[in-house]
Formats: C-alpha cells, structure tokens, sequence
C-alpha cells in the first residue's frame, strides 16, 4: 500500500536533507584535504618540490659541502666520496697520508649520482683541476629508489640531473601531500620557523671547512645483542627485495668515471664493511649476490677505466673490531682509521 500524499513528501523531504548533508560533508572533506595538501605543498617540509617556505626538514650537508668547496682558496686535489658511512674519514688524515689536498664530499644516503654531481660542481668551480678520487660505496647504494630530495631540490645539483629523475621524486612522494604525517611535519616546520641562515650556521658547526663531519659524542660501540639482531634483521628484509642493481645507479658510476678519465684523473673504490653478524644475515638474504655482481660491474669498468678496488666488506680485511660498530653500518673512529689506513697500504700509491 503506498504512503499517504503527506508522509510521502515528509520522506522525500528526509532523503534531500541527508543528500545535501552528506554532499556536505563530501565538500567539507575535499576542501579540508586541499587545503592540507596546499599547506603541506608551500611548506614542502622534506623538500621533495623545491618551493619550500622555510628549509626543508632534511640533511642540508649536501648544499653546505658545496658551499664549502665553493670557499676553497685552492682546487681539492682528492676527492672523499661516499654516504654517512664516510662522513667522519677525516680529510686531513688521508692528506697526511697522500700529501694531496683532501676535501670530504660525502653525503647522507650518498649514491652514485651524488659522486657525479659533485665532480661535475667542482669542475664547474675549477675547469683546469685534475682531482683523483677515494670512493666508499655501499651495496646499499646500487638499491633502486629516488634520488635523495636534497640532491634535486637545489638547482646547483638539480642542473646535471635529468628532469625526469626530479619528477619521478615527486610523483613518489605525492601520496604525504594531504596526508597526516605531512601534516605533522609541516606543523613542526612552522613552529621551529627555520631560516636557512640558522641552518646553514647549524651544520657549519658540524662539517669542518675540508667537508669532514666532525665525530659525534657518541661515537662508541652500541652492538648489544637485541640490538644488533634487530639490525639484522633489518637488512636482511632489504636485501629479500634487492634483487639486481640499479640500472641507474650503474650509469652514475660509469658516467663519473668517465667524467674523472677525461682528465686523466685515478682512484680507489672501496667497498665499504656491515657489521659481521648483520653481514651474515644479509648474505643468506642476497648480500652474497649483489656483492659478486658488484665487483663483475668493476672488473668490467676496469677495461676500459683507470682505477683500483679494495673490498673492506668485512672487518677481517683490515683487522678491524667485530663490535667496533655503533649501528648495522656506522664504525667507529678507531675502525674507521684502520679501514682507511689499510686502504691506503694497499691502493695508496694510486693516490699520491
């Protein structure tokens, strides 16, 4: 039996209240997720788009190490490379060593593309400079992935890059621009309201004027057993999906390489150490393939380019401390030197 006339209408009166609230709300949220997404835009807290009102919330060594180089009263004769691994190798030690004048281009979450803009800023700053190199790569570094926001940001780097690899960054990070951890991240901008003045100031403080990050306080052994078995486990998560290296990483290396060759320039490649037991679980995972596949790549490189490979992957090669580790990766100082200096005994003559 169907609804009289006037309950009728109360219920089509009923159902237009709940469409307008409901497409109410359907604005409201499409409005409050734009202006989220345009907030988180402007602030660009990680500096994924380069339109930041404030500095971005990453590592800003890159931009200060180039800014460093730029102040340089004359060209670096050898150039350190490498990630926060090699952070800490000090410049004036391996200038002792070499007696060439050292400066310490390594980078957080340094990859190969980084080495390749950094020989291309110092070429551009001194076009008749002949440097050499001392690369530490990681394994890690041959990981697919974006490049690091900090080298793409920044138009003194961004130039030697490809537009392609910006927007690829981009297009990665597009998910956090409405998102609450991008929310968060721009909140925290806009209370500390950096300027890059501060920052700038801030991270000279850290990186001594050869590009040596100077030794943090806590720079001492943390490989406690829960410790280091999450840290393996860690790794060997990353490298179950490691499966081959980055077509592009290998371009950088070959196109550094060359960049090094058309001056007749040499170096060392260094493959860096893990600490053993989290070496141990990464090589079940595929560590043991993508490293033989490494030294393949640079067996091969050396046919047609001038440099030497010294593998320091594990602590045995240069009698280092099994525990001298203050996370899966980082050694400490003393390791450190003892890796440095060994690398030096055997492919030093390469650098003098």
């Amino acid at each position: 039996r169907e609804a009289p006339p006037a309950a009728q209408a109360d219920v089509e009166r009923t159902g237009t209240r709940w469409g307008r609230f409901v497409a109410g709300l359907l604005v409201a949220a499409a409005v409050l997720v734009a202006a989220v997404a345009t907030f988180n835009l402007l602030t660009d807290p990680w500096g994924v788009f380069g339109i930041g009102i404030f500095p971005p919330r990453v590592n800003q060594d890159r931009s200060t190490k180039a800014d460093l180089l730029a102040e340089l009263e004359q060209p670096p004769e050898l150039l350190i490379y490498g990630s926060s691994r090699a952070w800490t190798v000090e410049a004036a030690r391996v200038e002792r060593a070499t007696g060439r004048r050292t400066f310490n281009a390594a980078v957080t979450a340094g990859r190969p593309a980084d080495a390749y803009v950094f020989t291309e800023v110092v070429h551009d700053l001194w076009p008749r400079a002949t440097p050499d190199y001392l690369w530490l790569l990681d394994v890690e570094a041959f990981l697919r992935g974006p490049l690091p926001p900090s080298l793409l940001a920044e138009s003194r780097f961004s130039r030697y890059l490809p537009w392609r690899a910006k927007a690829a960054a981009q297009l990665d990070e597009l998910g956090w621009l409405a998102s609450w951890t991008g929310l968060q991240a721009s909140w925290e901008v806009w209370q500390k309201r950096p300027t890059r003045v501060k920052v700038r100031a801030s991270w000279l403080r850290r990186i001594s004027p050869d590009g040596t990050v100077k030794t943090p306080s806590s720079d001492k052994a943390k490989a406690a057993p829960k410790a280091v078995a999450r840290w393996a486990e860690e790794e060997r998560a990353q490298y179950q999906s490691f499966s081959r290296l980055d077509p592009e990483a290998v371009t950088y290396v070959e196109k550094t390489l060359e960049l090094f060759a058309s001056w007749g320039g040499t170096g060392v490649i260094v493959l860096t150490p893990t600490h053993p037991e989290v070496l141990s679980a990464a090589a079940d995972a595929g560590w043991t393939q993508r490293h033989a596949e490494l030294l393949r790549l640079f067996a091969d490189l050396q046919d047609e380019y001038d440099f030497a490979v010294v593998d320091m992957t594990s602590v045995d090669a240069f009698g280092g401390d099994p525990a001298g580790f203050f996370d899966a990766t980082h050694m400490t100082t003393e390791n450190q030197r003892r890796m440095v200096d060994a690398v030096l005994e055997q492919a030093g003559d390469r650098l003098r």
